[in-house]
């Protein structure tokens, strides 16, 4: 039986273990997976009473993705890109780092049809999330993204970051009044889950922009609201949470999952009261 966890805090409301099993269902492959609650002060005793017990494959959630990098021998392109692991394998020479969250949205990206490949992204946030979804997103070589933070100065970092890989910029709301002719929002922030929106503006975008947010469930709802009253078609980011799931499943037993039932799945247990 292949040993996973999950580790972070909170998890209680975590998809993750359902999706995993509903996986190891599709492909015939026998799985334990937990959900360890750990934050950033036991997190390494947790975890290494998690290698002791067998352990062979974990997720990282918030706030362990930066942490995650401690542990490994090995790490990714996109985990060293985004400074951030969410997806920890053990292997002959120790364990190995990788960042699904960014390939994760593409690949909802692309089952939406909403290919960045041309097209001018804004991109509202920059923290950890943004930091994983950039490289991938690059990669697709879209004509222009902007990042914008409440914090300019952390935007422009992450921009000057990512600038060999294609035509980035970052600032704050201060210096958005100019902005128009985006094509896709993406809302990277974590404000939902207090009911909350940054200052989004409906001018910066397209007539026939489309609108996604990182977030899923509860935390999805206010910019829901904020697409709906602005005519602009919104999706949430469970097919996000499949999708780098899909990817970590992968990486654990070399079987790509068919994310499709999976994901509607979830949604239906989600949408039922």
């Amino acid at each position: 039986m292949l040993k996973l966890a999950l580790f972070g805090d909170p998890i209680e409301h975590s998809l993750s273990p359902a999706i995993h099993r509903r996986f190891g269902q599709q492909t015939g492959i026998e799985l334990d997976y937990s959900a360890i609650r750990a934050n950033t002060s036991d997190f390494g005793p947790r975890f290494a009473a998690f290698l002791v017990a067998g352990g062979q494959g974990a997720n990282l959630t918030v706030p362990l993705k930066h942490e995650g990098l401690g542990v490994c021998q090995q790490v990714d392109h996109s985990a060293r890109a985004a400074r951030a692991v969410n997806t920890l394998v053990k292997r002959d020479d120790g364990w190995h780092g990788h960042n699904t969250d960014g390939t994760g949205l593409m690949l909802d990206l692309q089952r939406l049809q909403l290919h960045p490949g041309g097209k001018r992204i804004l991109v509202i946030g920059a923290g950890g999330a943004v930091a994983g979804i950039l490289g991938p997103m690059l990669a697709m070589h879209p004509a222009l993204v902007v990042i914008l933070n409440r914090t300019g100065s952390r935007a422009q970092t992450l921009a000057e970051k990512f600038a060999r890989r294609g035509v980035v910029i970052g600032g704050g709301f201060d210096q958005a009044a100019d902005l128009e002719g985006f094509d896709l929002l993406i809302q990277a922030t974590s404000s939902g889950h207090g009911e909350a929106l940054p200052p989004l503006d409906r001018k910066w975008l397209k007539e026939e922009a489309v609108g996604y947010d990182l977030n899923y469930g509860p935390a999805h709802r206010g910019f829901a609201r904020w697409c709906a009253h602005h005519c602009l078609p919104g999706h949430d980011g469970l097919g996000m949470l499949v999708g780098q799931a899909a990817l970590a499943f992968e990486i654990w037993t070399g079987r790509q999952p068919d994310m499709e039932p999976v994901l509607a799945d979830v949604r239906a247990a989600q949408a039922t009261p």
